[in-house]
């Protein structure tokens, strides 16, 4: 890393019994084997993991009321321990930038006792090695009254939050967009109230598909909310004397099986959707993507774009606000750019170079200057409607709201609009989404120029502006076809009643056409050409 000009954060991932349950912390905790309870289908090897999840680092959780009824010191004094072995050893060495003394605590961690151990971790580390930086993870809790004055006064501290969006629930991609640019306001609050922030962890993700993103064999239940896209297993990166590969082809997807899905199938991997482009409507807030095939067409495929979109705009909320961020991964086993930062960076996605581009800072001033509403769609329940305003408004402090209950009809989706519009401008600044559990969309908002579009427009033309036209659908194309032939035939047959003698003759005489000279309609009798033989013109044909 020195060689190169890098430099390195260490980062703890494993504490002993687990600070988050999670397989990344070097122990899978709240596990069991369900095997016996599905004998029946073939013997399936089955295991249950996320619906009973839990972390011991700390001591002994209670999930019946979600606390920690003993803690346990030992572990804490043994992460103490490793923090001061990793500081003996590299205390000297010149590409070390510093060191996080745990990876995400989760969120029910004993936050008295986190701050504490975060305390002897930075005293140990100042100590041994006085101008390493040491960064402290929010424990998923982003949240300035938790944070805001800890650590007052002490030199090279910084809070570390990860920010991904492969947990959100599905949007379009303006969705994504606001919710990427309106992270800096969150940022800023922080850098405020507690100091310097750095961004942990982040991706490009818009979703949960990316392989075995959840733990080996498993998923979080309900997850991915979409279907996956597939593509070829690539060669195991440790070598095929590994258990089980290599992949393969011939033979579906293998247990042991976890409470979701997500593992090789029939030799394909399952990688991020493709993002598709709109055919019709605005291409910002289309809605083409609820419908779309994973693996977009060719011709329709929008992925570059929106992803290059992204990323700067991502980049823009927290270079320009924060102190710095780290995306993950550096790169990937299976072919996924969303998650590699150097396949990100071969495609384009991530831009290369100056991050004070003016295609990177001004990439959120759309979202910054607000020209986009929330407002729910008019497809929602009325019961998922009542509840959105409800919820909305007692955020805002008024539980007096049994008048929503009697709202039905236009009324309701008026006061949906207005209520919780005002809740996601109010809370968008710390990364509030407009979807209400996917009943509310964002709009743009109409837009007066000063005829230079150019100025106006903050994207290149080639982005969302380009809206595919897709034809005519299949009835239209057959009912143009049939039309085209009727009217051809019709055509035909009338030149040949007027100038061919001896079809005339033919008509004339089945059984078909007999009453048609008695018809006293004379548009008939002229449009069919019943008339005399001689009445035809004389037309020279080939005897034969």
């Amino acid at each position: 890393a020195h060689e190169y000009g890098l430099t390195v954060l260490f980062d703890i991932h494993a504490m002993r019994d687990s600070q988050n349950g999670f397989d990344n912390s070097g122990q899978t905790m709240g596990f069991q084997y369900t095997s016996s309870l599905n004998s029946e289908f073939g013997g399936l090897t089955t295991f249950e993991h996320w619906p009973i999840r839990t972390a011991e680092w700390m001591g002994s959780f209670n999930p019946n009321d979600i606390s920690y009824d003993k803690i346990n010191y030992d572990n804490i004094q043994h992460s103490l321990e490793v923090i001061e072995e990793i500081v003996d050893r590299y205390a000297g060495h010149p590409a070390v930038l510093g060191l996080e003394p745990v990876n995400e605590p989760w969120q029910y961690t004993p936050i008295e006792e986190l701050k504490k151990f975060y305390w002897e971790g930075y005293l140990i580390v100042k100590r041994k090695a006085p101008y390493w930086k040491y960064i402290m993870h929010d424990s998923f809790r982003f949240d300035v009254n938790l944070w805001g004055g800890f650590m007052a006064g002490c030199p090279d501290r910084a809070l570390d939050t990860h920010i991904y969006q492969a947990w959100n629930e599905p949007g379009s991609r303006v969705q994504f967009y606001n919710n990427a640019c309106a992270q800096k306001g969150a940022i800023a609050a922080m850098e405020r109230a507690f100091g310097p922030v750095v961004v942990g962890e982040w991706s490009l993700a818009t979703d949960n598909c990316a392989m075995w993103l959840n733990g080996f064999n498993d998923n979080l239940p309900g997850f991915p909310r979409l279907p996956c896209k597939y593509i070829p297993c690539s060669d195991p990166y440790m070598g095929f004397d590994q258990p089980g590969t290599p992949i393969d082809p011939g033979k579906g997807l293998q247990g042991p099986f976890g409470t979701g899905i997500s593992g090789p199938v029939y030799g394909m991997c399952p990688v991020d959707r493709d993002w598709i482009r709109e055919s019709s409507g605005d291409p910002s807030t289309g809605t083409d993507w609820i419908k779309a095939p994973p693996d977009a067409p060719a011709h329709r495929d929008d992925t570059d774009n929106v992803m290059s979109h992204l990323a700067k705009k991502k980049i823009n909320a927290f270079s320009g606000i924060g102190h710095g961020f780290y995306f993950w991964n550096f790169r990937t086993d299976v072919y996924e750019p969303q998650w590699s930062y150097m396949a990100a960076l071969e495609k384009g996605w991530i831009p290369k170079g100056n991050l004070n581009d003016a295609s990177i800072t001004d990439a959120c001033r759309k979202e910054d200057s607000g020209e986009f509403k929330c407002s729910v769609m008019r497809t929602a329940l009325p019961s998922s409607v009542r509840g959105a305003i409800k919820y909305c408004l007692e955020q805002f402090g008024d539980y007096d709201n049994d008048w929503v209950d009697v709202l039905d009809g236009d009324d309701l989706y008026d006061q949906a609009d207005t209520i919780m519009g005002d809740f996601w401008e109010e809370k968008r600044s710390i990364g509030a989404t407009c979807d209400f559990g996917g009943i509310a969309t964002l709009t743009e908002l109409t837009n007066t120029t000063d005829g230079n579009m150019e100025d106006d427009w903050p994207y290149p033309f080639d982005d969302d502006s380009y809206i595919v036209y897709v034809g005519p659908n299949m009835w239209v194309i057959v009912g143009a076809v049939v039309g085209a032939t009727l009217v051809g035939g019709s055509l035909g047959f009338v030149f040949a009643m007027r100038y061919n003698k001896g079809f005339n003759r033919r008509v004339r005489s089945s059984s078909l056409f007999n009453s048609l000279p008695l018809s006293h309609s004379s548009a008939v009798r002229s449009s069919l050409a019943i008339f005399d033989y001689e009445d035809i013109p004389d037309i020279e044909f080939d005897k034969e």
